[in-house]
């Protein structure tokens, strides 16, 4: 069986092959118009189609040419010069949008200036008594810290409070959770 799919691929190759080179083989002299690789009407009419657009254009591009420079010899501008011109914006609608760009670039660059400048929230919201005392012990200036013992004793008698309150409830009886 496998050498049954060997020979049918090798012979498939093969038929491509005769497929492929065999319509020249014999070497005749074929008759092909410049550019085109098949003698149909559709090639020879497309053929003929682009050669005579690209006279054409060669034609027409001289004819623009030299009616162009005879009217700039004469002293007038040519007729494409003056319909750039009649096209194209006067000089002062620039310096109008120049000046619009340049205000609206000027208020822009000082906004950022302004935003710039602000430096971060001088100010922290601490949320627990630990963070008070966060930060880094070392390159600490001395007097820079402030004491902090009246705040420690606040929540030290915060907690007390706390604690008399829950064990009260316990001797009441009541089921109390750990986590109040």
């Amino acid at each position: 069986m496998f050498a049954a799919r060997r020979s049918a691929l090798s012979t498939r190759q093969l038929l491509r092959t005769q497929r492929r080179w065999g319509s020249h083989a014999a070497h005749e002299p074929v008759n092909e118009s410049f550019g085109v690789s098949s003698s149909s009407p559709a090639d020879r009419n497309q053929t003929r189609r682009s050669f005579y657009v690209t006279c054409g254009s060669v034609a027409s591009a001289f004819i623009l040419y030299h009616v162009s420079k005879s009217n700039e010899e004469s002293g007038s501008p040519s007729w494409i010069s003056s319909l750039i011109e009649k096209w194209t914006p006067s000089q002062e609608v620039f310096e109008q949008r120049n000046a619009i760009h340049t205000a609206i670039m000027e208020k822009v660059a000082a906004d950022r200036h302004l935003l710039g400048s602000q430096g971060p929230a001088e100010a922290f919201s601490l949320r627990q008594p630990d963070m008070m005392n966060s930060g880094s012990p070392y390159n600490v200036s001395p007097g820079s810290q402030a004491d902090l013992s009246h705040v420690v004793a606040h929540y030290q008698r915060k907690n007390q409070e706390a604690e008399e309150a829950r064990v009260a409830r316990m001797k009441d009886g009541k089921v109390v959770s750990i986590y109040e």
